[in-house]
């Protein structure tokens, strides 16, 4: 049901031809508020992400008032890919398009029955840094942009802990910035439901942290341009709890998959895990001090009302000249 869509200059829109509900009226959230912002924390990857759902069968957006540009809407149930759901949007925004300040971006959606349009201010830093060692208390946090960038899904803070609004493909919040190389990251988490159906493209339901991530990419034929882009690879490399999609009831396994090719090694299942309960989660990731190409990455998962063990549920070296 997506399709590429085409100018339709009078009004600024694009045709996006024969999609979404033309009989019910147009309609455009964005997501995460009107005022939002990039570059105060650092260069963490190429894009600014604006996220929200429209309806409509038209759609374009425009940035400090120039010429509209179409970008991609899917009304399959499982959207496609970053775009989770039906509805949903996500601009890939260059930053480095964007001047220093305030822009605006205005975003334009029609239906048969009627027009909306949202606007939101997006202001750009020249000069900005998270440094470590770095740490997020959600309670205390007046808007997600102070600790992290949002890059796909709808996502808030409720009882003091961050919650992403729906288990959909790709749901990334970004922490840090591409200066950070080796490092470990300690949180809590609790899995609320595992989805006991996935969209095509997904493998299967998965938590965790992504490591060393810069972005997504555009590397054809296998990652082709698309708005927005969904390549995913090359980055450091995923340590993650991994669901079968086949048995989504079943255990979680302990996956660790590399960041250069679709490659994984699993370290056996987490035994008695219970949605509902908290658990502990570290991973990290170090560069052998003799092969700049080698890092060891390494995971462990415990149940948060026990003190954080010392062992690893896995250490593994991966060597790579992309990754």
């Amino acid at each position: 049901m997506i399709r590429r869509a085409t100018r339709l200059a009078p009004i600024m829109l694009a045709v996006l031809a024969s999609c979404g509900e033309p009989d019910r009226p147009a309609a455009v959230e964005v997501w995460h508020g009107p005022a939002q912002r990039v570059g105060h924390l650092g260069d963490a990857q190429d894009d600014f992400n604006l996220m929200g759902q429209v309806n409509g069968n038209e759609f374009a957006y425009s940035v400090n008032g120039g010429a509209p540009r179409p970008f991609t809407v899917s009304f399959e149930e499982f959207g496609f890919r970053r775009l989770g759901a039906a509805g949903h949007f996500n601009l890939d925004l260059p930053v480095a398009s964007l001047k220093e300040g305030d822009n605006v971006i205005e975003l334009f959606t029609r239906s048969a029955r009627s027009e909306a349009s949202a606007t939101t201010t997006v202001h750009r830093f020249m000069e900005g840094a998270a440094e470590l060692p770095f740490t997020a208390q959600w309670g205390e946090v007046q808007h997600l942009q102070d600790v992290g960038q949002l890059v796909d899904g709808h996502w808030k803070v409720a009882s003091g802990v961050l919650h992403s609004e729906g288990a959909l493909y790709d749901r990334l919040f970004l922490i840090g910035n591409r200066s950070w190389s080796d490092y470990r990251v300690t949180t809590t988490v609790t899995v609320h439901q595992v989805p006991e159906k996935n969209g095509p493209k997904s493998g299967g339901s998965g938590l965790g942290f992504i490591l060393r991530f810069a972005g997504h990419s555009v590397t054809p034929p296998r990652f082709p341009e698309a708005q927005p882009k969904w390549g995913y690879q090359p980055l450091g490399a995923i340590t993650w709890l991994r669901w079968s999609k086949e048995n989504p009831k079943a255990d979680p396994v302990r996956q660790f998959y590399r960041g250069d090719r679709d490659e994984s090694k699993d370290a056996g299942p987490l035994a008695g895990f219970r949605t509902g309960s908290r658990y502990g989660i570290t991973a990290e990731c170090v560069t052998s001090p003799d092969d700049p190409a080698t890092t060891t990455y390494r995971l462990r998962v415990w149940p948060a009302d026990r003190a954080e063990p010392e062992g690893w549920d896995y250490e593994i070296e991966q060597t790579s000249d992309t990754a």
